[in-house]
């Protein structure tokens, strides 16, 4: 696009790969001519939760116009992987703010995670996270995969590929004190509790309980209020219905979630169909639940089932 003279490629998204290291910034000032003093912008990015890594602060002077365009490229090569906000706020010379805005976006950099994690370790010796026993810290952080966000789903990946002890506990140190401050420690022993059970409940030959479909939905948003098991129903796979009668991760109420077992193998149940916001939304759940049904074939794109004494997914399901 061709704005003021310049010629300009938007990022389509707001996510920085480790090859981008600028973080490259178009920002316009009005009537600044009328400001006292010098004005200037400072350039502040900031994890937008937590205060972990501190604060990048730097500042421009502005040029005393009706309309001055300012761009700005900021190094962003030592950010660590995670969400950030930067701000450009303006200021006239006596330091009083007129105005500022906002952006959020997100960064993925393991080389300098692992930096970052190794220098930051030695503050966390005495933390809840020094005593996790070393040949446990793959198997916890692995157990935070359904609660943390898909941009720290990348950091675990590549933990658990070539991280080392210290920086493992410096990331379950960081997500904990985060989410609960002092009460970080007991909150990691608490989840890790249940998800210890979520593991022995659902745990299949193909990996930890956790990482199947029905223990990554339990840790993710907590025990249903209701299933449904079926097993014997002769036109279908074994599948169960968890209830949810709320739901505040969407701000939903009644939410669903099918999941079935086309494997028959022990805990071989996947996630089929959900109402809940970002979730599996399978429109042609049904006939895909039934497609091995004796003597049925549903057209192309068919979404609901005949009638039949021994189906009764649909009717669980909606009712």
């Amino acid at each position: 696009m061709h704005k003021s003279g310049l010629y300009l490629e938007p990022l389509p998204f707001s996510y920085y790969y480790p090859s981008i290291n600028r973080l490259s910034l178009y920002f316009e000032t009005y009537h600044t001519e009328l400001a006292e003093g010098q004005p200037y912008i400072q350039y502040t990015i900031k994890p937008l939760k937590g205060d972990i890594p501190a604060p990048i602060v730097t500042y421009k002077k502005v040029r005393k116009e009706p309309v001055a365009v300012n761009v700005w490229q900021l190094d962003i090569s030592s950010l660590i992987s995670g969400y950030y906000q930067v701000q450009a706020a303006l200021y006239d010379g006596n330091k009083k703010l007129l105005t500022s805005k906002e952006v959020v976006f997100s960064r993925f950099n393991p080389a300098g995670d692992s930096i970052f994690m190794e220098n930051a370790a030695s503050n966390i010796e005495t933390g809840f996270a020094s005593r996790i026993p070393e040949d446990s810290l793959d198997y916890d952080i692995r157990a935070m995969a359904p609660i943390v966000s898909s941009l720290d789903n990348e950091v675990i990946n590549a933990l658990i590929k070539k991280g080392s002890p210290k920086s493992k506990r410096y990331f379950i140190h960081k997500y904990w004190t985060t989410q609960a401050g002092n009460l970080a420690g007991p909150n990691f022993y608490s989840y890790m509790k249940v998800a210890k059970v979520v593991d022995d409940n659902y745990r299949s030959g193909f990996g930890y309980g956790f990482e199947t479909d029905r223990g990554h939905i339990f840790l993710k948003y907590g025990k249903p209020n209701e299933v449904i098991e079926v097993e014997d129903e002769p036109s279908a796979p074994p599948y169960e219905i968890w209830f949810y009668n709320s739901f505040p991760a969407t701000h939903q109420t009644n939410v669903r979630f099918l999941f079935y077992n086309p494997s028959l193998t022990r805990n071989g149940h996947v996630l089929l169909h959900s109402t809940a916001r970002g979730e599996v939304n399978n429109a042609l759940w049904e006939t895909q639940l039934y497609k091995d049904a004796t003597l049925e074939t549903p057209a192309v794109g068919e979404k609901v089932m005949g009638d039949n004494v021994h189906r009764n997914a649909r009717t669980y399901f909606e009712n």
